[in-house]
């Protein structure tokens, strides 16, 4: 699945398994940056490269006899500077190798929030230093997506925004205490649940989906980090690939006041996007764990 990403920063002419050695052997040569972890006489972990402002490859393996490094896979990243989420996270390993995937319940969304833990080895060496979890305090969602759209926004007054906001706080209130075992919270959620759907039902015939659907955070595929989004678009940047010179875009997203920044390649999204308007795609969702100083 990973080479696929490549495209998503500017790297699309790396499309075949037989092609991506030249580029893993360049990461490996030639690193911008790299992150180790030492256990007994093994030492492993990543070596990235920077293609471009926040965008770049990493490379996982280990080195053997403490000398060359042997690569066994890599992923594509993007950086982001907002912070998404301060809920409690929960980390864990992936079976098959040294990567590590997070999740919060964030009652914003209703979903468990389940992304691949781009520092993941700077939590490994956190673990082996304390001897248990390390403390998470906030993590950076960013995003690649390999096609998008741009829809128009949904047209509200200011009074009708701060209403939605309040709805939106209120509704992550009572999810919250549903979980903790409110039957009256989960009640107050089945009744607005079905007063949505016959609201729903009486507005699609004449309206088109996406002027009632104002924003959507929903899991898709088969891969539990990937998601199928609509967010609004608070603000929009280009940023270019500093070797194959392809242009992307970044943005900034809301969706339910969750905040993540979305890279993809600007040959990918159809439509111009700007502040205001919503982006409409399936992304791979990554977060970076800033952790306690203890």
């Amino acid at each position: 699945m990973m080479h696929r990403y490549l495209r998503a920063i500017g790297l699309s002419q790396y499309n075949k398994n037989q092609a991506i050695r030249p580029l893993l052997d360049l990461v490996c040569r030639t690193p911008s940056a790299s992150s180790l972890v030492r256990e007994g006489k093994e030492v492993y972990g990543h070596l990235s490269k920077s293609f471009g402002d926040g965008i770049g490859l990493r490379v996982y393996g280990e080195f053997e006899e403490g000398k060359n490094f042997r690569p066994e896979y890599f992923f594509p990243y993007a950086d982001s500077s907002t912070v998404s989420t301060t809920v409690p996270c929960v980390v864990e390993r992936q079976n098959d190798r040294n990567a590590y995937g997070g999740m919060c319940e964030d009652p914003a969304l209703g979903v468990s929030l389940i992304f691949y833990l781009s520092n993941g080895m700077e939590y490994a060496r956190r673990q082996l230093v304390s001897g248990e979890n390390a403390q998470i305090r906030a993590i950076y969602l960013s995003a690649l997506s390999l096609s998008g759209k741009v829809l128009l926004p949904v047209r509200k007054t200011e009074r009708q925004r701060a209403s939605s906001r309040a709805a939106g706080k209120n509704r992550g209130m009572l999810i919250e205490a549903a979980r903790n075992g409110d039957e009256k919270a989960m009640e107050t959620l089945a009744m607005e649940d079905m007063s949505l759907a016959e609201e729903i039902s009486g507005r699609i015939g004449q309206e088109d989906v996406y002027s009632i659907v104002d924003t959507c955070f929903m899991p898709c595929g088969l891969e539990c980090d990937q998601y199928a989004i609509i967010a609004e678009i608070l603000g929009v940047e280009t940023v270019q690939n500093t070797m194959s010179g392809e242009k992307l875009y970044r943005m900034l997203l809301d969706c339910n006041d969750l905040k993540l920044s979305l890279v993809i390649n600007q040959a990918d999204l159809l439509g111009e996007p700007a502040p205001g308007r919503r982006f409409k795609g399936d992304v791979w969702l990554q977060g970076r764990a800033e952790f306690s100083e203890e």
